[in-house]
């Protein structure tokens, strides 16, 4: 079945409206597909997901983004990424067929915060204020089919190898995609390369490797500064990167 967008008059509304709905986020059943003003808040999109968007939820420390953002890649595996930058779409994603996923992955009301700050929280999360690739990453759902889409590989055995290195840590996603060099697809496949092969060098404890990932991004960063990332080839970034291991 072909999925409804929420119409950006009603998108519009639920964001300024967000301090108001505040309670309403920890609600268990979806309550966004009422127009509060009147008027049609949905638009017929034509997009209909390839697999069934049952995403699984979180337990405990397993987040399962590996497993969603397989699930919401392979749902919409034609999606363009202009269509993928609508706010539309992930509002009303965020809002109904996945607002359990969203309820137990982005749950306000485990945060011990005062009310300014939980509002900043749902707009980041359960919105995409703007179409630009870090609000993108901060959407709830909008961030698994990114993911999955500059990660995904149909050359490989596992064409998710790339995604599951991606996802290992919880700051490789930010430190990757949220850089100038997560706009250069050789780069970002050299980075997420050497991080999987040479995983016993990065360091013996999970936090040695989340440090050592770090300084790796920001030294590719820098390099980025002086050098057009996109014409390094794979080896020249395996260099850089070995070089300071």
């Amino acid at each position: 079945m072909a999925l409804d967008l929420f119409r950006h008059h009603h998108v519009r509304h639920l964001r300024t409206q967000v301090p108001a709905n505040l309670a309403r986020y920890t609600e268990k059943r979806p309550w966004a597909n009422k127009s509060s003003g009147g008027g049609n808040i949905r638009l017929f999109s034509g997009l209909e997901p390839e697999v069934p968007l049952e995403l699984l939820l979180p337990d405990g420390g397993d987040l399962k983004d590996l497993e969603n953002t397989k699930i919401v890649h392979r749902a919409f595996p034609q999606l363009t990424p202009l269509q993928a930058r609508d706010p539309r779409l992930w509002t009303r994603l965020t809002h109904i067929e996945c607002w359990a996923y969203m309820r137990k992955r982005w749950d306000v009301e485990k945060k011990d915060r005062d009310e300014a700050w939980k509002c900043r929280f749902i707009l980041a999360r359960y919105f995409v204020p703007q179409a630009q690739s870090r609000a993108l990453l901060r959407n709830g759902m909008a961030r698994l089919w990114w993911y999955g889409h500059l990660t995904f590989d149909s050359s490989r055995s596992d064409p998710y190898e790339l995604t599951a290195v991606l996802l290992s840590y919880l700051d490789i996603a930010q430190q990757v995609l949220e850089r100038n060099m997560g706009r250069a697809p050789q780069v970002r496949t050299g980075f997420l390369d050497f991080i999987r092969e040479n995983q016993t060098r990065l360091g013996s404890s999970a936090g040695q490797r989340r440090r050592r990932i770090r300084d790796l991004a920001k030294v590719l960063n820098l390099r980025g500064g002086v050098t057009l990332l996109d014409s390094l080839s794979l080896d020249e970034i395996q260099s850089i990167l070995d070089a300071e291991v």
